[in-house]
């Protein structure tokens, strides 16, 4: 981790809980004599809970500015005695990193000697402005390793441009999908199908055509839970886990594992990247995933993976949520 200084962070931040978010001292001076000159800056982030025109003022003895993602919002020139300055910017939700200056000069000869103050008062919405600052962790996937896993599992998600359950089973193959297709002839209750729920198998196809082997995955029990389609009556479709497959060709270092239970992909994400960003009580664990950003989220009951502007692809409801990669954070 380390102390961010990128113009923007998404407001979930101070929720994640690999971010660590603290609010920092006042960047405030009151109205006082003194003949001390020099000058004074701060920086951090402001918190903009709602999209908005933000309204800015500062009250300025001598000199200073309020600057927003390096643009000037509110600057004052020149010497002044207790003067406010005002500016407004328009700020979408989230942490935006600003800078604060101050100068006290020395009193002008004109008027010398009269008495010598300084001030600088910022306020943002009519409150006294807050800093904070933010230690932001790195990513847990590099952009590449992310948008690979991403492209990989779109073919095999839900909705416009993915498969169906049925064409998941399918693309699979072998003995998995004759199991599938046997429990629907034998008219099997759905709630007691071992072969439909099709949400861990996705996962498991985009993981194994980024080059990850799910061969040691275990449950909570400790057991070796993957299964090795080779092994299947009939075997399945090696080329749907390894992209570079070739018929005919050697196996020996291809990908041949699948993961069926959603509650074990979630296991197998967790023992790999730590307990979830956040939680699935959104009242409580709020998350604001941005375009962008490329999640996995999953529970006991589902699992999938997507970009942030449309976790639908993944037929995301409210599961416990990694963050994978964010634009925002660094490699």
């Amino acid at each position: 981790m380390a102390i961010s200084n990128k113009p923007f962070h998404p407001l979930d931040a101070e929720n994640n809980r690999r971010y660590k978010v603290t609010k920092k001292a006042a960047p405030k001076i009151a109205w006082h004599k003194t003949e001390e000159t020099g000058s004074h800056d701060w920086e951090g982030y402001i918190r903009v809970e709602t999209t908005r025109e933000c309204s800015f003022v500062i009250q300025i003895d001598d000199t200073g500015y309020l600057e927003i993602n390096g643009e000037k919002v509110v600057e004052l020139k020149g010497s002044n005695a207790s003067k406010k300055a005002e500016g407004k910017k328009n700020l979408k939700r989230g942490f935006h990193y600003v800078k604060l200056h101050h100068e006290n000069l020395k009193v002008p000869e004109a008027i010398a000697p009269y008495p010598n103050a300084e001030e600088f008062v910022p306020q943002m919405n009519g409150a006294d402005l807050e800093l904070w600052e933010i230690d932001a962790p790195k990513n847990l996937m590099t952009k590449e390793e992310a948008q690979k896993l991403l492209n990989n599992y779109k073919p095999v998600g839900y909705g416009e441009g993915g498969k169906s359950t049925d064409g998941v089973w399918a693309y699979i193959g072998g003995g998995l999908n004759k199991a599938h297709l046997k429990e629907i002839a034998d008219n099997i209750p759905m709630d007691a199908r071992q072969y439909y729920n099709s949400c861990a198998l996705r996962v498991s196809i985009a993981l194994s055509r980024s080059g990850t082997s799910l061969a040691a995955v275990r449950d909570e029990g400790g057991k070796l839970a993957a299964t090795n389609i080779t092994l299947m009556d009939p075997p399945g479709n090696l080329g749907a886990l390894n992209p570079d497959y070739i018929e005919g060709g050697d196996t020996s270092n291809l990908r041949k594992h699948v993961v069926l239970s959603a509650a074990v992909m979630t296991k197998y994400f967790k023992d790999k990247y730590g307990a979830a960003d956040y939680t699935d009580d959104w009242e409580d664990a709020y998350s604001t995933p941005q375009e962008g950003d490329i999640l996995f989220f999953g529970d006991t009951s589902h699992t999938g993976i997507g970009p942030g502007n449309n976790l639908a692809i993944g037929s995301y409801n409210h599961q416990a949520l990694w963050l994978l990669y964010r634009e925002t954070l660094e490699e």
